[in-house]
């Protein structure tokens, strides 16, 4: 999950933004990405919900987010 994290974090606008995103603080999600560290369900319930992907996406390790583009119709 450390990987999926990085990869929305990214697309999101990294990770504070991410952190108030989601509810919670930055550095529980700092936390979270750290090696051993091991992130709640509950986490990872709020987590594919920001990126739009269902939570078996996110914790299979293949987590595909497209970043947000503002001014730009689809």
């Amino acid at each position: 999950m450390k990987v999926a994290i990085h990869k929305i974090a990214k697309a999101r606008g990294g990770y504070i933004a991410l952190a108030v995103k989601i509810g919670i603080p930055p550095s529980t999600l700092y936390h979270a990405a750290r090696p051993g560290s091991r992130p709640s369900p509950g986490l990872a319930i709020r987590l594919a919900a920001v990126a739009g992907v269902p939570v078996e996406v996110l914790l299979g390790g293949k987590v595909v987010v497209a970043p947000i583009v503002i001014g730009v119709a689809a």
